[in-house]
């Protein structure tokens, strides 16, 4: 039987690396190869060094922690906030560290083309560091909010340097698994957070819950300081790296201008009934400033662009897309099922991690199954990349039923209930939903990641790392805004008619009063309110994952034609 060859463009990874000895190499974007695609010879094994074990200890023992305290403070910010009186606030607390880790995501991507891997992971791991240390000394939620941005700041270079280290140093075909032992770090993490988060609070306390963190991070930070070098080709080396002429290249407006407009998006994205119209006026201002700047700085004045516009159109782009969505969907189940746990269910919060325990240990073992499904596909780049994206549509349709489930089993069972079908059908649905967000995201990366091509991935990764960070953000915001807005609104309207308005406030600063102070005959009523109104969190992400699919399904088959015949 004969094997089909086909001609593909291919874009050039390394010039110091590849030659081409052909009439047509003048061209410097591409070049013809012809691809006998039945027989390509797998790539050799990667080996594992010393070195590079120093490199994944610092980079997921990283991953480790910045997960770890996001399941420890999903798990526990309302009592954080209902200690200090603040429940009305609470999102807060989540968006605050999630706003600023999408704002300074693009500053890390671009910036260590030019500085260095290093030392920008050293500055995110610094900045994280100081965040945890600074959350342990808030004294309302509005200083713990500052600290948890100043988190962020960190946690964004974090997560994203470490995608774009791993793409640095180990084979596309060999990305999948890593990509998913990063992933089980990480979910193990999550499944820790939520036990360590309860029984923080009630043992040490939620300070201390920050404060033991900080030896951790210091411990990480010595190691990368001391015992790892990441060197890439194209990053220049000693002095060159510092000198005027490559300082020039950081986009210092870019990043300023796009901060400003990703940060405007999200806080227009979190108002509720309570926004006054100023408020609302003065970010719309600042976005439509901030963006017509962006495109003036990107236009007119940077040397290099910090996201090069020409990565984000076609299947890319649109792919980012559809990976914001995704996480949109399970950051809004990571931090809104704890609340229905907890206040509509009367679940203590020790108990809440292990429900939640059930979704991270399914995005991990999602993840090590995607891995390993694309790992199958290793006899060329281009089935890769369609191993890739061809998996992420299958996980994205589990991750979605797994949503919907979720869904009917919160509308449907009622407050308080004593029955163990609810709790198992619930256990089903965060399994699904978490197991097919954990396959989808490692497929997205390797395609993008080949798509892009050595010296664009680390651009690529950043396109791809700030959607998924905008849809974390987008998650909670838009999730807990619209139960914030729905809660408000029926307590509003119940109160009103039977003259007690007063419970109303008490109720918004501090959820634990259903239980402890309001007057019986109340709290039937109050729980199934709350109960609506998280349901009401539910229909965005809804809607949402149904266009994914289909823009989903639309570029499978797109990829699936141009890359196999």
């Amino acid at each position: 039987m004969s094997i089909p060859l086909r001609t593909i463009k291919k874009p050039i990874e390394d010039e110091a690396t590849l030659e081409l000895n052909s009439p047509s190499s003048d061209s410097r974007d591409s070049f013809d190869i012809e691809v006998e695609l039945g027989d390509s010879i797998p790539p050799p094994p990667f080996k594992i060094t010393k070195e590079f074990a120093q490199i994944l200890f610092v980079l997921w023992f990283g991953n480790f922690l910045t997960s770890l305290d996001g399941t420890i403070v999903s798990t526990t910010m309302s009592n954080i906030a209902a200690d200090f009186g603040q429940s009305n606030m609470v999102t807060w607390i989540a968006t605050s560290y999630l706003l600023t880790a999408t704002a300074f995501q693009p500053l890390y991507g671009k910036t260590s083309d030019i500085l260095g891997r290093k030392e920008l992971l050293l500055v995110a791991q610094g900045l994280f560091c100081l965040g945890i240390f600074l959350s342990s000394l808030a004294v309302n939620v509005e200083t713990l909010s500052i600290a948890r941005a100043i988190a962020g700041m960190g946690g964004a270079g974090i997560f994203a340097l470490s995608g774009i280290v791993i793409s640095d140093v180990v084979p596309l075909a060999q990305r999948s698994l890593f990509m998913g032992y990063g992933t089980i770090v990480g979910s193990t993490s999550q499944m820790l957070g939520g036990p360590i988060g309860g029984l923080c609070i009630v043992t040490i306390g939620w300070r201390m819950m920050f404060l033991i963190q900080v030896p951790c991070l210091i411990i990480c930070m010595l190691v990368l300081w001391f015992k790892v070098e990441i060197k890439v080709d194209h990053i220049p080396d000693g002095d060159d790296k510092y000198s005027k002429e490559n300082l020039k290249r950081i986009d210092v407006g870019g990043i300023i201008t796009l901060n400003l407009a990703v940060s405007s998006i999200i806080f227009l994205l979190s108002t509720n009934e309570n926004t006054t119209t100023q408020y609302r006026v003065i970010f719309s201002i600042l976005l439509v400033l901030s963006s017509v700047a962006y495109v003036f700085v990107e236009k007119y004045v940077a040397v290099e662009k910090i996201i090069d516009p020409e990565i984000m159109k076609g299947q890319i782009g649109i792919l980012g897309f559809t990976n914001g969505i995704s996480a949109l969907a399970l950051y809004m189940v990571l931090f809104t099922i704890p609340l229905y746990l907890q206040i509509v269910q009367g679940i203590d919060v020790t108990r809440i991690g292990f429900y939640t325990m059930f979704f991270v240990v399914s995005t991990a073992l999602g993840s090590i199954h995607s891995g390993y499904v694309i790992r199958k596909y290793d006899k060329s780049e281009e089935q890769t990349m369609v191993a890739g994206v061809s998996s992420s549509f299958v996980f994205f349709i589990v991750q979605s039923v797994g949503f919907l489930i979720l869904l009917l089993v919160v509308s449907y069972t009622a407050p308080q209930s004593p029955n163990m079908l609810w709790r198992m059908l619930l256990i089903i649905a965060l399994v699904i939903s978490g197991y097919g967000a954990g396959g989808y995201g490692v497929g997205i990366g390797i395609f993008v990641i080949g798509k892009a091509g050595k010296r664009g991935q680390a651009s690529a990764n950043t396109v791809v790392s700030l959607v998924k960070q905008l849809g974390n953000v987008l998650g909670v915001s838009i999730s807990l805004a619209s139960y914030t807005k729905s809660l408000y609104s029926q307590l509003r309207d119940y109160f009103a008619e039977s003259g007690n308005s007063e419970f109303i406030e008490d109720l918004m600063k501090d959820s634990n009063f259903i239980r402890s102070s309001l007057p019986s005959e109340y709290v039937d009523k109050v729980l199934l309110i709350y109960r609506t109104s998280i349901c009401q969190a539910f229909y965005i992400p809804l809607y949402l994952s149904v266009i994914g699919l289909v823009v989903m399904f639309l570029v499978s088959r797109r990829v699936k034609q141009d890359l196999w015949p």
